[in-house]
């Protein structure tokens, strides 16, 4: 084969492994409607991003939102801005996050070690569960999962190019780059949880004197150029920004027990290993006499994905707030452990390979079933089976009133442009225990933009005035319990599921109803 075959057969097959990877994570995100809370929320976000033209402000609900940086509501606006709204637009950023990840992984373990060591972690995570589920989840744990595995992978090349006498500065370019985009992705831990496990790893192999090396000015230059104006900007629109940014946010919710998810402090190990069956029962084969055995680029990759993994785990098992995706940042290091593991096993003479090949099928049938599932459970969210009976009636113009419940995902479904007015008992609301409710999140936007707050925040006395102010054009859209609302006593409700209906009163029955008799 000349050497242009070569080179056009390997182009060939590596397009023809991305198409796969691509068609394998992305096999349920066409059809698999939004999970709520977080799917419909950061969707939502974007298609009020998209829908307002306010690319610089995150919105829920026309409210300011600043539990979390823009990163994935500029990916997700862009792509629905491309495509419309579709739900495989809605998981672009997730989805793209992975790819990344897989292909950074391969890349730098075939530089550094071998191209077979390189398939094998890749294969072993991409037929993970909680990294194929995560692939097709449009919220922000994958995308910092990619901030932070680039950034972990391109300071451990920039360390080992400094053993060499020559430092490549573009690795610590890159690695400032991908520490910016994991700040702008979730806040501080986008520098903090890497810039920890490379200490780590500096530390236990005795290399902490490389550190003086990641200071050089330009590198911290483009970092802070990334970061700063963004931060500088809310700031100075938003007065109080910073010290809800990051000191509630951050340092209160580290450290405080009034959030959902309250798990033990051991809960993460456990449920790792358990959403990364049956690859990582591989962990079991693991010996401290078998790394004599090992290559010492074998160890010190080994020793970085030990503290990789140690450092986030217990990091994020101080608080009591333990969210499962926020321990997907450690699923590269796993799967590399775990092909390393491989590795060793297909040395010995007594091993079958066909061992291999049991552990990828079973991952596979694991993913098609868990996926599956969450498909089928998905499909019977009462916002989505609403939307899905009225759409083609829906102007985008049209205003949409929700009653007694915030349902994050039904604007997005409707195609609507506006802001939804939400009816609730606000002063109970305010007097909740848990803080990241669904009331405590609009209320704590409410103190950013008090005048849209009181257009979009209502009671029910409040609601009948503001219906009467409507433009003599525009259709109301009302989702909910109606037993508070006399306007509706004569109205057929547009669709109905189980107990969850959506009312349409026309711009006649409007004029009708609020007519002076």
């Amino acid at each position: 084969m000349s050497q242009g075959r070569f080179k056009q057969w390997v182009s060939t097959s590596r397009l023809v492994w991305l198409t796969v990877i691509i068609l394998w994570l992305g096999v349920a995100t066409v059809w698999r409607p939004l999970a709520l809370p977080d799917e419909g929320r950061y969707v939502g976000i974007a298609w009020e991003m998209l829908t307002s033209g306010d690319w610089l402000v995150p919105h829920l609900d026309g409210l300011p939102y600043f539990h979390k940086p823009p990163l994935f509501y500029w990916l997700t606006a862009a792509s629905l801005n491309a495509c419309g709204p579709q739900l495989l637009c809605s998981r672009v950023a997730p989805l793209l996050s992975a790819i990344i990840i897989t292909i950074a992984l391969f890349r730098f373990l075939s530089h550094a070690l071998n191209k077979k060591t390189a398939v094998i972690a890749c294969a072993v995570l991409l037929t993970q569960p909680f990294f194929f589920a995560g692939a097709q989840f449009a919220n922000l744990d994958m995308l910092v999962a990619c901030m932070i595995s680039l950034t972990i992978l391109s300071a451990a090349e920039f360390v080992w190019s400094i053993e060499q006498a020559r430092p490549a500065e573009h690795h610590l370019i890159l690695t400032m780059l991908f520490a910016g985009g994991g700040i702008l992705a979730k806040g501080l831990i986008g520098i903090v949880l890497p810039a920890a496990v490379v200490f780590c790893w500096l530390l236990a192999s005795r290399r902490l004197t490389y550190l003086k090396h990641f200071f050089w000015w330009p590198a911290v230059a483009v970092f802070l150029l990334l970061v700063s104006p963004w931060f500088w900007l809310m700031e100075s629109q938003f007065k109080g920004f910073l010290d809800y940014f990051f000191i509630h946010h951050h340092f209160q919710r580290f450290a405080g027990s009034n959030f959902n998810n309250q798990e033990p402090f051991w809960f993460y190990l456990p449920a790792l290993l358990l959403l990364t069956l049956p690859s990582s029962l591989w962990l079991l084969r693991f010996r401290w006499r078998d790394l004599q055995l090992w290559t010492p680029m074998q160890r010190d990759i080994g020793l970085l994905m030990v503290c990789w993994m140690s450092f986030i785990l217990l990091f994020f098992s101080i608080p009591v707030s333990k969210p499962l995706g926020y321990i997907m940042p450690v699923l590269p290091a796993l799967a590399t452990l775990t092909a390393l593991l491989m590795m060793q096993a297909c040395q010995e003479v007594a091993f079958k390979r066909r061992s291999l090949w049991l552990t990828l099928l079973v991952a596979i049938v694991a993913c098609v079933i868990a996926i599956m599932t969450v498909t089928q459970h998905a499909k019977k969210v009462a916002s989505y089976q609403l939307a899905m009976q009225v759409q083609p009636l829906v102007q985008p113009g049209d205003q949409l009133v929700m009653m007694g419940k915030y349902q994050f995902d039904l604007p997005f479904y409707l195609h609507l442009s506006k802001p939804a007015w939400i009816v609730a008992d606000w002063q109970a609301a305010a007097q909740e225990v848990l803080d990241d409710s669904w009331e405590k999140e609009l209320l704590e936007a409410k103190r950013f933009n008090p005048q849209v707050a009181a257009q979009n925040l209502l009671n029910d006395q409040q609601l009948a005035q503001q219906i009467c102010r409507l433009q003599a054009h525009q259709s109301l859209w009302l989702a909910g319990d109606p037993s508070h609302l006399p306007l509706l006593a004569n109205i057929e409700p547009q669709a109905k599921v189980r107990d969850h209906y959506l009312w349409r009163m026309s711009p006649a029955q409007i004029a009708s109803a609020c007519a002076p008799h």
